[in-house]
């Protein structure tokens, strides 16, 4: 079992409230399958933007312990770059996200590397966390191929979202033309919450960010 300090690290970059001046929450459909037909509508819409980056600060919420610090996560065709930092730049480190490897480098210089996200967890945690779907909740969307339950409002934006046993509820959106994006995002499951607040994002077709 590897120290406290580099498993809070893996969970931050790994397991991702509403911030002012964003547009006001639209309203909970009635109609479930309309509801459902606009969110997948808003996924495929988001879906074709192959390049997307956002930066944040998170918290997250353990029995006895608390984190906070800063995100950045950059997603691109060959993969994903996840960087985390504590205050004043302190811990957390970097996760690579390609093909088939995991690599986590943390600021001490300590490398852990698994075929998978989820591999990785376990190798450092111990703990069994279905780590995949994040890329896809953290911009409102399901993870493709396993069943979820949704609550979503009249233009498709998600609610709140229960998916591979996590909860996870949306605050306000704002507009990144074309499509509204999550600017608060809160995950928990059993004993961990993580709560997300994005300060900026960016969505490309290409590599242009």
């Amino acid at each position: 079992m590897r120290s406290s300090a580099i498993v809070v690290s893996l969970v931050l970059a790994l397991v991702l409230i509403s911030l002012p001046g964003c547009s006001t929450l639209p309203e909970i459909s009635d109609d479930a399958a309309v509801s459902e037909a606009e969110f997948d509508a808003r996924a495929s819409r988001l879906g074709s933007f192959s390049h997307w980056r956002f930066v944040g600060r998170l918290t997250l919420e353990l029995p006895g312990e608390t984190w906070s610090g800063q995100l950045s996560w950059r997603a691109e065709e060959a993969g994903q770059v996840i960087d985390l930092s504590g205050p004043m730049g302190r811990g957390g480190g970097r996760l690579i996200l390609g093909g088939a490897r995991a690599l986590l480098v943390t600021r001490e210089g300590e490398r852990f590397e698994a075929d998978d996200p989820d591999a990785l967890m376990r190798l450092i945690a111990g703990r069994d966390l279905p780590v995949n779907g994040l890329e896809y909740w953290v911009r409102g969307m399901a993870r493709p191929g396993v069943p979820f339950d949704l609550r979503a409002d009249i233009g498709g934006q998600p609610r709140r979202l229960i998916q591979d046993g996590w909860e996870i509820t949306y605050g306000v959106f704002d507009d990144v033309d074309p499509v509204a994006m999550p600017m608060a995002v809160d995950l928990r499951r059993d004993d961990m919450r993580v709560r997300l607040q994005v300060q900026r994002w960016e969505l490309a077709a290409a590599a242009s960010m």
